[in-house]
């Protein structure tokens, strides 16, 4: 007998939920025994000290089985970060531990100074400290904006301050409060000029007017066996005239490649990848040229992480979008060089690769190995 035995399984399936009387439970039993010869109602043993001993107890021990194939399959998950430094690490489990790798990678060469230099007397970032961890932080500032609402922000000032008050205020950098602010509020309401590509129009907007953005998209994509050599050979051929870049080892990807995009972004119907970089590329808005823009995108790989973002997001799109077409739908990259934003360059670094590679590239990932055939 136990309280409220009608909410049980069994007491359900002997009265139907309705509330059980203890001494009634011989007569249910019986109903629902209905006569069958395999089951038998009968009242329960008096209790004593015997121990149950089961019959037929006698047990046979054997030699352990042993597995005829490797129980270990080579399957990893990957990042770009992975693939840049060659290597099958463990990827970041979240967006601020997939920035941090990436900022400490791009300054591993770099001094890791962040002591705030004397009297900065505006809001540009030239002489803003640089590191793993400065980068770390402008880009959690981006990310609570982000948040935020890019429009709530530039609206209501006084909000970005207290933010950035609290975020320097932590580390010391009192010093770099009204600059930040200043900073981060230009560089909402500034419309970022995105020229025109080989097939697609200019565009104009700033992160303020943006109806639709979705920040730090995760995404996962199945590599069966695919070929790293492929990639970069497909990379390189398609982006950035073919300039000269540092290789990626040799390797293979099997398991899952997976990223965050810092921003993706609609405007006007085309889609954008966005991605902060912290980079610092010299002392003032002249050294955040095209040119220089695109030396250390050549340097540090970043096409190769966009071009993987871009094919998470053309992979999304035709999922979603009826009557997607890349060239209609995909806007390309847009890497912001956060120091030099007042620069006439915008620090702007914006591609849009060729539909032919999006697609090698999404039939390479998508092609399954001989063993699924079998």
């Amino acid at each position: 007998p136990i309280a409220t035995l009608e909410r049980s399984a069994f007491g359900y399936l002997l009265g139907g939920g309705q509330v059980l009387a203890l001494d009634g439970l011989d007569k249910l039993l019986e109903e629902w025994r209905n006569g069958c010869e395999h089951i038998v109602v009968a009242p329960a043993p008096t209790a004593t000290q015997e121990r149950f001993t089961a019959c037929n107890a006698t047990t046979v021990h054997g030699s352990a089985r042993r597995s005829k194939r490797s129980v270990r399959e080579n399957w990893w998950i990957a990042s770009y970060s992975a693939l840049h430094t060659a290597g099958e690490g463990i990827s970041a489990d979240t967006p601020g531990e997939d920035t941090f790798r990436e900022t400490a990678a791009a300054t591993s060469a770099t001094s890791l100074e962040i002591r705030v230099p004397a009297g900065p007397s505006n809001g540009l970032l030239h002489k803003f400290p640089r590191g793993a961890e400065v980068g770390n932080f402008l880009h959690s500032l981006l990310q609570w904006a982000a948040a935020q609402g890019f429009k709530h922000l530039a609206d209501t000032p006084d909000l970005i301050r207290k933010a950035v008050a609290g975020r320097c205020k932590l580390r010391r950098w009192e010093a770099w409060i009204e600059p930040l602010t200043a900073w981060l509020t230009y560089f909402l309401s500034t419309p970022l000029q995105v020229p025109a590509g080989a097939d697609a129009p200019s565009a104009a907007f700033a992160l303020a007017e943006l109806q639709n953005c979705v920040p730090e998209m995760e995404f996962w994509l199945a590599a069966h066996q695919v070929n790293v050599e492929k990639i970069d050979a497909l990379i390189c051929r398609h982006t950035l005239g073919d300039a000269a870049r540092p290789r990626l080892a040799v390797g293979q990807l099997n398991g899952m490649l997976k990223g965050f995009i810092d921003l993706v972004v609609e405007h006007e119907g085309r889609y954008f990848v966005v991605d902060y970089k912290s980079n610092w590329l010299g002392p003032d808005d002249g050294a955040y040229t095209l040119d220089a823009m695109a030396r250390e995108v050549l340097e540090r790989r970043y096409e190769l992480q966009y071009v993987l973002y871009l094919l998470a997001l053309h992979r999304l799109l035709k999922l979603r979008l009826p009557d997607y077409d890349y060239e209609r739908h995909v806007g390309g990259a847009l890497y912001l060089f956060l120091r030099g934003s007042h620069a006439p360059s915008q620090g702007l670094h914006v591609e849009r690769p060729p539909r032919e590679l999006i697609e090698s590239l999404d039939a390479l990932f998508a092609q399954p190995t001989q063993k699924e055939f079998a």
